[in-house]
Order: structure tokens, then C-alpha cells, then sequence
């Protein structure tokens, strides 16, 4: 789930040309075959300029893994400083032990400490006082892509959308857990950098239907993607957003009903501590004004202030269950 969050994505260092047309993924929408094109709950933003893609790890943000980690670094600071003040100084004030043998104790503990907080930071760094979300943009006007990572000065990969190598990616530390993975290659295939789109999924159907949907965007025009679909994905920091994130998180990872909802309120915890301490992604000006949505645009998708608000217009509750029943008998 963490592949290029907590780990680094696991990409050859260069792909070769008959591997690129083997296993990449085609910009020809007839090339795609039956597939139904679906934005598959990653979609943000969409209108005559471009649409918006959630990041791959916005699933998994003040998850159990988080939470993990988090409280093994304060049991192990509690632990340290409690031997600390409640040990070392008690016994070296009453002379109870030789000094040299407490001051080899506690560097000792406090290398258990050290080592794990080492680890521990970079995990908890990137989910605290970080972003709420990390955009992939698709703009169909500059047949430009951009990733954004932050917003300080170099904090956005462009690439042009025909220059971009697709394929699905598989997790690096979970092979069966696949996404939608990008690559900015040199002349000779070799990888500069990589990025994902999207959600992760455990088959290559939805990811096939996610690229489907880009391309038909990118080269026929928002008024060609499928219109019985909406937007159902909030990034706002919210109580509601987090409490409807936590419960699916726990649907999908946690099914037993008892530890389901008692994990569900620690997860829902956690994410609402992230979410609040992160910012908002802010893009570059050059790229908020290419970005410009024209007036009165027909093709400008309503966005839900909180995650699955479209399901109450009742037109819409109607095209996405015809949709999911579509998709289930497939």
C-alpha cells in the first residue's frame, strides 16, 4: 500500500522498446477494447480545461500503519524518559550504582530509542504537516500533465501527456496491489522519475477503466466520457469526510463488525489529527493560469462538498447504481 510513500517504487531503471509496446498501456481509445471507462472514485475535479486525479496514497493517510507506528515512538520516548528520571537519577542520587554502569544502561536504551525514532520519522513526516492530497492534473487544452509534491520551488514534475510512459505498476512491498504508474523517460528508456494515478486496486479492471477515462478526456474531449458517472471524492478537511473515510477504510482492511467499529473510531482519530495538521496543495501560478475554467462551462462537473453529497440527487443515485450493476456482471 506505502509503494512510493513510505518505500520507493520498485521501476527498472530503464524500460526497452519492445517492453514499452508490450506492456504499456495505449492512447488509442479503440485499442482499449469493452473496457467501460470509469473514473473509479479518483476523480476530483473535471471540466473543458482539465480534470483532477487523486493521488495514490490518499487511502491510506492516518491508516493502521500510521497509528502503528505513532504509538511505538511515544511508548518508546515514555519508556526512555520514565528509566531516565524515575531510575537512572533515583539510583545515582542514593549511590546505589556505580555510574559508569547506569550511563552504559541508558545508552544502551537509548539507542532502542534512537534507531526506531530514525524510522519512525520518516513515516510520521509524511503523514503530518504535510498535504491533504497530492494532485495529478491532466490538462487538455497544453496536453500537459503535472504531479504536484509541494508547493515550494520545484515542487511540480511536468511532463507532456504524449511524452508520459502508462503501464500498471505493482506494489513494492505487496506485489498484488496494483496502480496506475507513470513514467518520464530519457531517449534511451531510462526512468527519470515515476509517479501514480489514482486509487490502488487488487486487479487490473478498474485501473484499465480509470486510463480509459483519462484518454478519452485527453483525446476526444470531456463532452466523450461516459456522463452516468459524478464526482463522489471530497479532499475538504472535515469530521464527516474523515468519519465516512475511516469506516470504508475499516470495511475493506478490518470486516469483522465488534473490532471493525472500535478500530474505526481510531482510525477516524488519526485522520482527522493528519488531515488537520496538513495544507491544502497550491499549484504554481504559470500552472493555476493555464489552468483558467472558461465561463458558464457546460462540461464543469458539480463537486460534492463532502464525499459520496452527489449520491442524494436522486438522477445521479439511479446512473451509479446502473453503473455498479453493470460492473458487478461483468
Amino acid at each position: 500500500m506505502e509503494s512510493g510513500w513510505f518505500y520507493p517504487f520498485d521501476t527498472p531503471r530503464q524500460f526497452m522498446p519492445g517492453e514499452r509496446r508490450r506492456e504499456g498501456l495505449p492512447r488509442d481509445p479503440k485499442r482499449l477494447g469493452d473496457v467501460e471507462a470509469d473514473e473509479r472514485g479518483g476523480l476530483l475535479h473535471l471540466n473543458s480545461t482539465y480534470l483532477d486525479i487523486i493521488d495514490r496514497w490518499f487511502r491510506i493517510r492516518g491508516g493502521m500503519d500510521s497509528i502503528l507506528v505513532l504509538v511505538c515512538t511515544v511508548v518508546l520516548f515514555g519508556g526512555f524518559f520514565f528509566y531516565l528520571f524515575f531510575v537512572f537519577i533515583a539510583y545515582y542520587m542514593n549511590g546505589a550504582l556505580d555510574l559508569a554502569i547506569e550511563i552504559g544502561l541508558v545508552c544502551i536504551f537509548a539507542l532502542g530509542v534512537v534507531f526506531p525514532f530514525f524510522i519512525a520519522r520518516k513515516s510520521i513526516g509524511r503523514d503530518f504537516f504535510a498535504y491533504t492530497h497530492y494532485p495529478i492534473r491532466f490538462n487538455r487544452k497544453t496536453q500537459m500533465i503535472h504531479v504536484f509534491r509541494h508547493n515550494g520551488p520545484g515542487g511540480v514534475l511536468s511532463v507532456p501527456w504524449d511524452q508520459a510512459y502508462f503501464h500498471v505498476g505493482k506494489g513494492s512491498r505487496d506485489p498484488s496491489l496494483l496502480d496506475l504508474r507513470g513514467h518520464v523517460l530519457d531517449a534511451d528508456g531510462v526512468v527519470l522519475d515515476t509517479f501514480a494515478v489514482g486509487h490502488f486496486f487488487n486487479t487490473q479492471e478498474p485501473l484499465r477503466q480509470l486510463w480509459k477515462f483519462i484518454v478519452i478526456y485527453m483525446e476526444q474531449g470531456p463532452q466523450a466520457v461516459p456522463q452516468d458517472i459524478a464526482i463522489m471524492t471530497s479532499t475538504r478537511t472535515s469530521f464527516k469526510n474523515c468519519l465516512m473515510w475511516s469506516i470504508s477504510f475499516c470495511n475493506v482492511f478490518l470486516p469483522i463488525p465488534l473490532f471493525k467499529w472500535v478500530f474505526a473510531l481510531l482510525v477516524l482519530a488519526m485522520r482527522w489529527c493528519v488531515m488537520k495538521s496538513c495544507k491544502e496543495p497550491q499549484w504554481p501560478a504559470p500552472i493555476e493560469a493555464e489552468s483558467v475554467i472558461e465561463s458558464n462551462d457546460p462540461q464543469h462537473w458539480p463537486e460534492p462538498l463532502n464525499s459520496g453529497d452527489l449520491d442524494k440527487d436522486d438522477k445521479v443515485w439511479a446512473a451509479l447504481l446502473a453503473r455498479a450493476r453493470r460492473r458487478g456482471s461483468r
